[in-house]
């Protein structure tokens, strides 16, 4: 099986990590009293969990081999920047094995998010066939090449392109 073979695989390789089992949820709500998909994303369907946590395939694929999202346990709308670079380096770990694949794939900002008051980000390859592809170059996005070692932050004006080196 797919998902787990994955989550033992790499969830292996960040022995930092607290790695914990998800209990039952029961139906959680917002702050003002409203359902949060997020927060009642069932247990079988998250691929590996953190202390602060958990990494999921999205609902919709949108015709890309892999789609992820990283989101945060707690029911939080904005984060410090230690805990958004944490997120990102988890991120990047996890897609470098499950975007494998692919010469590069992208973490894209919550532009065009269906939950925009519970933290988080979405990665996917970059297949130009894929539904959403046009949506894609419209967002801030940060593209990771797996084979080159550089990472670009892309912004949909495209005149704005910032490269790190390689780490080659």
């Amino acid at each position: 099986m797919r998902h787990a073979t994955n989550r033992v695989a790499w969830s292996q390789e960040l022995p930092h990590e607290k790695q914990t089992n998800t209990e039952g949820n029961t139906a959680q709500t917002t702050t003002g009293g409203l359902f949060c998909s997020l927060c009642n994303i069932s247990p079988e369907e998250v691929l590996a969990e953190f202390q602060r946590w958990k990494l999921v395939r999205t609902k919709t694929m949108k015709g890309h081999k892999e789609r992820l999202m990283l989101f945060h346990k707690d029911h939080v709308r904005t984060l410090d920047e230690g805990s958004i670079g944490e997120a990102y380096l988890l991120l990047m770990k996890a897609g470098s094995k499950f975007f494998s694949y692919t010469d590069k794939w992208a973490i894209f900002e919550p532009v065009y998010a269906t939950v925009p008051d519970h933290w988080h980000r979405v990665a996917s390859d970059l297949d130009e066939n894929a539904q959403d592809y046009g949506q894609i170059l419209k967002t801030p996005r940060i593209i990771i090449d797996n084979h080159g070692g550089t990472i670009f932050r892309v912004y949909p004006d495209n005149k704005s392109i910032v490269s790190s080196g390689s780490s080659k």
